[in-house]
């Protein structure tokens, strides 16, 4: 397994040298998406502190041999809000972003604004994920603007016709962060204590492992050989600075890369990519699967 890690993007000085762009880095990139429709990656930019209403965050929208649309869309241009964007998702033509205390809607295509469900009562709005039966999924990981807890620990599922309830509430749920939603119900890693655990869509909770250092932020499955092979589970670590590998048996191992301040990675499954904002260092590093 070539492990190997290569910079597809880097900041302003760095990135000239790739291709079909001439708007360098990214201002605090927080997550990263394949949209495998238009094969590109979106990166959410959070131009500033993560629960900041300044209305200045930003989506990239990157080509996979370099070339980057800096700010695809753009707070406070074109009618758009968009504050603090974190985690995304797609269902249909719909871009679903969370944005501190609201999940937002965009055109997929245009990245033209479509509205946005409040999730009442959250703090901290983190990962998206689309369910397989077009209902979307969002962690509030409860944290305040200097990452103290505020206790609102939450899986949100926003229905279809946009009802908003709760999956699973309650610190217990470790401050969740990174999610993906499966057939069964969505998976979850979580920033305070590092546990890997799945919630059914009747809001059971089963654990599934707990990595080394805790700080647990994105969270993808990956099948290798085509998409034929064994599923695996990866995660980023902050204070690990590294990527967890999960089995639904109870083990973590760690792939040999380090990463400073590694956010919600995305995955390139057709190239074998995984996808790694840098919160930090302002860009978005590949690692060959």
């Amino acid at each position: 397994m070539n492990l190997r890690p290569f910079l597809l993007l880097l900041g302003a000085t760095a990135f000239a040298a790739c291709t079909a762009t001439s708007e360098p880095g990214f201002d605090t990139p927080e997550s990263a998406l394949h949209d495998t429709a238009a094969d590109v990656y979106l990166v959410s930019n959070l131009n500033g502190a993560p629960l900041a209403k300044d209305n200045n965050g930003y989506i990239a929208r990157v080509q996979p041999d370099g070339g980057m649309q800096r700010h695809w869309i753009q707070g406070g241009k074109n009618g758009v809000t968009l504050h603090a964007p974190k985690g995304m998702a797609i269902v249909g033509d719909v871009l679903w972003v969370a944005d501190i205390d609201v999940v937002r809607k965009f055109d997929r295509t245009s990245g033209a604004p479509l509205g946005e469900v409040a999730i009442a009562g959250s703090t901290f709005l983190n990962d998206v994920s689309a369910g397989p039966d077009g209902n979307v999924y969002v962690t509030d990981t409860g944290l305040d603007a200097s990452f103290a807890s505020t206790g609102t620990d939450a899986i949100w599922r926003i229905a279809k016709d946009g009802s908003v309830r709760a999956l699973a509430q309650g610190v217990e749920l470790g401050q969740p962060n990174g999610l993906v939603a499966r057939d069964r119900g969505v998976y979850v890693v979580s920033w305070r204590d590092g546990t890997f655990y799945e919630v059914d869509y009747d809001g059971r909770r089963t654990d599934l492992g707990r990595a080394p250092q805790a700080q647990l932020d994105g969270l993808v499955r990956f099948v290798r050989d085509g998409g034929k092979g064994a599923g695996e589970w990866l995660s980023t670590s902050w204070a690990g600075k590294c990527v967890y590998r999960f089995d639904l048996s109870g083990g973590c191992s760690t792939l040999p890369v380090r990463y400073e301040q590694p956010a919600d990675c995305g995955l390139d499954q057709q190239r074998g990519r995984l996808l790694v904002p840098l919160f930090g260092a302002n860009r978005l590093e590949i690692l060959p699967l």
